[in-house]
């Protein structure tokens, strides 16, 4: 496949890092997904004022798992 003439390639970037929500109902997280262009400097692109990363999504992460008591 070849770009038309005229065309651009735009590369996209996406991150994600985990957020802990809080340690009174279970430890709970989320990951949220991020996405930048990539022909962005990343001196730009780094800055949070800019605003070069859009949220795309969260995506939720299952809590703790419960060690099994004996006996229940």
């Amino acid at each position: 496949m070849t770009l038309p003439v005229g065309g651009t390639l735009v590369p996209m970037l996406f991150a994600f890092d985990a957020i802990h929500l809080t340690n009174f109902s279970g430890d709970g997280k989320v990951w949220p997904l991020y996405m930048s262009i990539g022909n962005i400097k990343s001196s730009v692109r780094n800055r949070p004022t800019f605003h070069a990363w859009v949220l795309v999504a969260l995506l939720p992460s299952s809590p703790k798992r419960i060690k099994k008591v004996p006996g229940w």
